[in-house]
């Protein structure tokens, strides 16, 4: 037997050597995947230079992303996620932010309050109402205690959505302030100042929170800021 025929070529130890041209498309498809994670304007600007290093970097028949790299990638997706936008906001919206933050916790002592003076509300409500029921109120207290997740994540998500330069979010606070208007003026037109005048307190100061914060979010630094935020990526770096 010829020995330099039981060898296999060079040519042909190069073409081992090179990925199958199916896992390349899956692994980039993969790695994808992965980039769809960070921020649109990132994407637009890095995505294709990020996955070039990515696939030249990547093991001769490799298929799949290695758990470092997912680890590292997904790490750095969720802090652009969190962090500031393309640019960092102005000095209004950071204190916009912050006050939000504030109303978040504002509803979590106003539960507080409720569970502390439940007993003299119910007893306020009867003595002033004929027809209103003792149990009516154990029913209303549980519906406060089961709801109030529901606003604290409303305060938090449009303090996250308003730093990030989001427009949308303007206009969402400005219709949740719409809606706690309606409720201290309902309170207001209920007599809450006499059976629940702690309560009372809790709301009128989430509505100063909310008036000061649609102040500064639409103060005009905060509008050049959600303008530069709403720009194609191309015009904000021109601009």
């Amino acid at each position: 037997m010829n020995p330099a025929a039981s060898r296999p070529s060079a040519a042909g130890r190069a073409g081992a050597e090179v990925s199958p041209p199916g896992s390349l498309a899956i692994l980039e498809r993969r790695y994808r995947r992965l980039l769809a994670c960070y921020p649109r304007f990132f994407r637009s600007d890095c995505e294709d230079e990020i996955l070039a290093v990515l696939m030249a970097c990547a093991r001769t028949g490799q298929r799949w992303p290695g758990l470092a790299e997912c680890a590292d990638l997904l790490g750095s997706a969720v802090g652009m996620r969190l962090g500031p936008g393309r640019s960092s906001p102005p000095q209004a919206v950071t204190r916009a932010v912050r006050l939000m933050r504030i109303g978040a916790a504002t509803e979590i002592v106003g539960l507080l309050i409720a569970l502390a003076t439940a007993s003299s509300v119910q007893s306020a409500l009867v003595r002033q109402h004929v027809t209103f029921l003792a149990g009516h109120w154990h029913y209303l207290l549980l519906f406060i205690e089961l709801g109030v997740p529901v606003p604290v994540c409303l305060w938090l998500w449009l303090a996250w959505a308003n730093g990030r330069g989001h427009r949308w979010a303007r206009s969402a606070f400005a219709c949740v302030f719409g809606t706690y208007t309606l409720i201290v003026l309902s309170k207001f037109a209920a007599g809450a100042a006499a059976y629940a005048p702690a309560d009372l307190l809790v709301v009128g100061l989430q509505w100063l929170i909310g008036l000061a914060v649609i102040v500064l979010l639409f103060s005009r630094s905060a509008d050049t800021f959600y303008r530069h935020q709403s720009m194609p990526p191309a015009a904000a770096l021109g601009s």
